[in-house]
């Protein structure tokens, strides 16, 4: 599993570094009792600019420590995910390949976790949601999920993408759930959707569902996590083309 937070650790101990420099300061030069008076005197200003030439080499190291820790704080900017170019027609199912009428499909709802671009994660399903910080997927979810369900929906026929007038068929999409589910140990995870579709015609609701999927990941990261949805994207779409043309033969 790939972790969120990282934290500084300087390539030797700091109270190490500290002693090392503090013998050096403080270790005085050996002189003879029977040094001359001026060359006494030479030595302890040497000792004293030794002193001080030391204190200021420990204090530029401490700098260039606390400085390598917010460098690695800041890092780069989160790699961008997707949910890939579109909706591929080799997929479609034969029963649902014939043609509707236009159709539909407004800007759909979500919790509100996936109305932002964070990549969310959890250790199993009571766990606390939890955002990867070094990647974000290129939209909301609940963007992305729409949209792939139009392009679905598009292959048999006319989609609007805003509220219908009259008595045109239309759906309404609700995301629940979108991310990345470990086991309690790591080593496994799934990408989880939970999707709900409401057929309406005029101001009536004809019939709803709800639609979860699971699809495992094959790798214990963000990447795998992201894979796993794409997948889950992709069966929640032709679920809901399926159960679409069946509303419509009604």
């Amino acid at each position: 599993m790939q972790f969120i937070f990282s934290f500084c650790r300087p390539q030797a101990p700091l109270a190490s570094l500290t002693w090392f420099f503090s013998t050096l300061v403080t270790r005085a030069p050996s002189r003879s009792a029977h040094q001359p008076g001026n060359l006494l005197a030479r030595a302890l200003i040497s000792q004293t600019t030794r002193r001080q030439a030391g204190l200021a080499a420990m204090a530029a190291l401490l700098l260039a420590l606390l400085t390598g820790c917010g460098a690695g704080r800041s890092g780069s900017a989160p790699q961008q995910l997707d949910l890939g170019a579109g909706y591929a027609a080799s997929k479609v199912s034969p029963v649902t390949s014939l043609r509707h009428p236009p159709i539909a499909v407004p800007s759909g709802s979500a919790a509100s976790l996936l109305t932002e671009s964070a990549v969310i994660w959890r250790i199993e399903d009571a766990g606390q949601p939890q955002a990867y910080t070094t990647y974000q997927w290129v939209a909301p979810p609940v963007t992305l999920v729409t949209q792939r369900i139009v392009d679905r929906l598009s292959l048999q026929g006319p989609v609007l993408r805003q509220n219908a007038v009259g008595d045109m068929p239309q759906v309404w999409l609700n995301l629940q759930r979108f991310e990345q589910t470990f086991s309690a140990d790591g080593s496994s995870s799934v990408g989880q959707l939970t999707l709900q579709a409401i057929f309406i015609k005029g101001t009536k609701v004809i019939e709803q569902t709800l639609v979860d999927i699971k699809v495992p990941a094959a790798t214990q990261d963000a990447l795998g996590g992201a894979q796993a949805l794409r997948d889950a994207t992709d069966q929640a779409a032709e679920q809901v083309a399926q159960w679409l043309t069946r509303q419509l033969k009604r």
